[in-house]
């Protein structure tokens, strides 16, 4: 499998928009829901309420930003 670059991971979050939820995040960087939600519970990964219904999301700059700080 080729490695995605991170101007392709820029593109595809565009598409996504402003927040993602975990598997939107989980696909775009190609890792695990879980592998998300323990960066979320280690304060790595920011998590939002978003909306009347105040469903959890992340914001998907701070996904990309993960990304960035590893690679």
């Amino acid at each position: 499998m080729a490695k995605t670059t991170v101007p392709e991971l820029t593109n595809a979050a565009a598409d996504i928009g402003t927040f993602c939820t975990y598997p939107e995040a989980a696909s775009l960087l190609d890792v695990s829901v879980r592998t998300l939600r323990r960066e979320t519970e280690r304060g790595k990964l920011p998590l939002y309420r978003v909306g009347s219904a105040r469903a959890l999301r992340l914001r998907t700059a701070d996904v990309l930003a993960l990304v960035e700080r590893v690679a």
